[in-house]
């Protein structure tokens, strides 16, 4: 079954991609001047591959979306 959430989409993308289910899906509020920004990262093996940052964590989960399906080439 497939998960429709912004999360579940990066998690898809690894799924796919890697040989492994050594991989990590994370993100976190970081807290700054003008309400700060929301951080989340995509970790295969223990190494950071992709990282996005934006004020939205939607918004954030999709960039790292994209930088995750442009990292894990086929």
């Amino acid at each position: 079954m497939k998960n429709s959430s912004p999360k579940g989409k990066v998690l898809n993308i690894l799924e796919t991609t890697q040989d492994t289910r050594d991989f990590e899906v994370r993100g976190a509020r970081v807290k700054g001047r003008l309400g700060g920004e929301y951080l989340t990262e995509a970790v295969v093996h223990g190494r950071v591959v992709a990282r996005a940052r934006h004020r939205d964590w939607r918004k954030s989960y999709k960039m790292l979306e994209l930088e995750v399906s442009r990292v894990c080439v086929f």
